[in-house]
């Protein structure tokens, strides 16, 4: 299997309250994890994401930070909210341009398995 590289990684931003959820964008996935003593992972194919919208308030955007929602194809998680992000809008550009290139690769990889 390919190597996949990480393109983002953080946490929600809690105003100094740790957080125990960690996200990780790679260039086919999007990875959540959660939890101090239980751990829970959640993952996201990029090319499953169908939508990416930015909610920022006037203070959130004073901090450069903002809440991205996905909506996806994914059954366990049709909707799925990034809180509290540092910096978001170039999160959801990041993000963005991973879909888009993830869901060219994928397409392109349906189209080979299919011709043979």
């Amino acid at each position: 299997m390919l190597e996949e590289k990480v393109l983002w990684e953080g946490r929600p931003f809690n105003y100094g309250i740790p957080s125990f959820t960690h996200y990780k964008i790679t260039d086919t996935r999007l990875i959540v994890e959660k939890g101090v003593f239980t751990k829970k992972r959640e993952e996201i194919r990029l090319f499953r994401i169908r939508d990416i919208s930015l909610k920022r308030s006037l203070m959130e955007r004073m901090l450069k930070m903002g809440d991205i929602t996905l909506q996806t194809t994914d059954t366990t998680t049709p909707t799925y909210t990034l809180r509290n992000l540092k910096n978001s809008i170039d999160v959801a550009d990041i993000l963005g341009e991973a879909i888009e290139n993830s869901r060219i690769k994928h397409k392109a990889f349906e189209i080979t398995e299919v011709q043979m």
